[in-house]
């Protein structure tokens, strides 16, 4: 993808519902992830779960949900974490570039959003190796912790966000 393409985080709002509604994944992806609208229906359901969009050019490209719940616990003692939930990229966006520049805005975005949390984390299937590459390029760390989801073994990546 040209660098040139615009890609921000922005928080979910109603104007996005319909793309939410229509945004699809391969079968293959969806035993990793799950797909926005459901994720969305539990952020409802949880005050703790905040929905993020990722827009290339101001359409929807990807989406994820940051938890600041009970559930960080699972994956790191730190109180300063948020965790990274139904990370997906939309299928036209795939192998653009998109998924790597979210990761690349996750800090300060965070920074922004979020001043108290000074840590990022996420489980990720250990067959999903496309999504451990890409993790591992934006600046996640293997902590050598596993969790065990409804799809086996997860690694447990980190990216200790720096404070200017």
């Amino acid at each position: 993808m040209d660098n040139a393409v615009n890609v921000e985080l922005t928080f979910y709002s109603e104007t996005y519902e319909s793309p939410v509604h229509s945004y699809t994944l391969p079968e293959g992806q969806l035993i990793y992830t799950a797909l926005p609208a459901e994720a969305l229906d539990k952020c409802k359901q949880e005050k703790d779960r905040t929905p993020v969009l990722i827009l290339a050019e101001n359409k929807l490209a990807g989406f994820f949900v940051l938890d600041a719940g009970e559930a960080v616990k699972e994956y790191t003692e730190s109180s300063g974490a948020l965790l990274i939930r139904s990370y997906s990229i939309h299928p036209d966006y795939q192998g653009t570039g998109v998924g790597k520049k979210s990761l690349k805005l996750l800090p300060s975005f965070i920074i922004h959003h979020f001043p108290t949390k000074n840590k990022v984390v996420l489980g990720v299937n250990h067959k999903n190796t496309a999504a451990q590459r890409l993790y591992k390029r934006c600046g996640f760390i293997d902590t050598d912790r596993h969790i065990f989801g409804s799809q086996g073994k997860q690694f447990v990546y980190q990216m200790n966000i720096k404070k200017a």
